[in-house]
Order: structure tokens, then C-alpha cells, then sequence
């Protein structure tokens, strides 16, 4: 694989982040989805207001100059988003986005970080367990057409 560089985001990069992202998703989670939410979800143009809304908020993973990962996280300590795509997943391009997500939260001198999950998603909720993080709880949403449980999670910076 070529050379990975991961760098902030900028505003240019909207658009491709919430392509990237959209993609991970279905590809992790489509599969606990009905296919009307699916379709949605496919369809959504939300994604690119967040992005548009949280861009100062992101790292992004790049290969040949190719935006193929990024990482959200916020002054509270969340880190709110990690996708990669997934012909890119396996490279160590989401851990390389992970330790940096984690350098960044502790440079600004966080103790604690906090994510969310779908609990369904046992691939990423492996990933964070590996890294120390533990579960803090649970939540359950309702989306037209679909409901889902989240597991809140923690690890302790300092």
C-alpha cells in the first residue's frame, strides 16, 4: 500500500467525507437495516449538512491523495465518528485514524473519551474493546422503520 497521511479536514472535503462515510455505514450496518431504512439512509442528504456543519471537527486518511477514511471528535472528548472505506479496511488505516483521534483528545488535555456504537456492529465494538474502551451503557432509538441499540462507551485518557 502506498503511504497513508492523515490530516484535518477542510471544507473542500465535505462532500467526498460524506460519501466515505455513507459507504462504511451501509457496508458495516446494512445488513441489520429493512431495506426501506436502507434505502433512506442510501438516499439521505443529512449526512452532508453534518459534515458540512462539523468539517473543523475531522482527520482524514489519504491514499494517493484520495480521501478513503475519517475520524470526528469533539472539545467534550466524543469521538463522534470513525469510517473507513471498506476496500480499505484491514490496512491499519483505522487505527492510524483512531491514534490520532486519541492523540488529539489528549494534546487538548481530555481524561476521558466517549463514543457511541450500534451494539449490532460487533466488528467495531471488537475494535474498541481491543483498545481498552468499555461499555457504559445502552441506548435504544426509533427511526421510521427501524430501531436500534447503542452501547456508550469509555476510556479513561489521563
Amino acid at each position: 500500500m502506498t503511504p497513508l497521511t492523515i490530516r484535518p479536514a477542510k471544507a473542500a472535503d465535505t462532500t467526498i467525507i460524506a460519501s466515505v462515510v455513507r459507504e462504511s455505514w451501509l457496508a458495516a450496518n446494512g445488513q441489520i437495516l429493512p431495506g426501506d431504512a436502507f434505502s433512506a439512509v442510501a438516499h439521505s442528504t443529512d449526512l452532508g449538512s453534518v459534515v458540512a456543519r462539523e468539517w473543523q471537527n475531522i482527520l482524514v486518511a489519504l491514499v494517493e491523495g484520495e480521501i478513503v477514511g475519517a475520524v470526528g471528535i469533539n472539545t467534550t472528548g466524543v469521538i463522534w465518528m470513525l469510517y473507513v472505506l471498506p476496500s480499505f479496511q484491514g490496512c491499519g488505516i483505522g487505527s492510524a485514524l483512531y491514534n490520532a483521534a486519541i492523540g488529539s483528545l489528549r494534546q487538548a488535555g481530555q481524561r476521558k473519551a466517549h463514543l457511541e456504537v450500534l451494539a449490532a456492529n460487533e466488528g467495531a465494538v471488537a475494535f474498541y474493546r481491543s483498545r481498552g474502551w468499555v461499555p457504559e451503557g445502552r441506548r435504544t432509538e426509533h427511526i421510521p422503520g427501524f430501531r436500534f441499540t447503542a452501547v456508550r462507551m469509555g476510556l479513561a485518557l489521563a
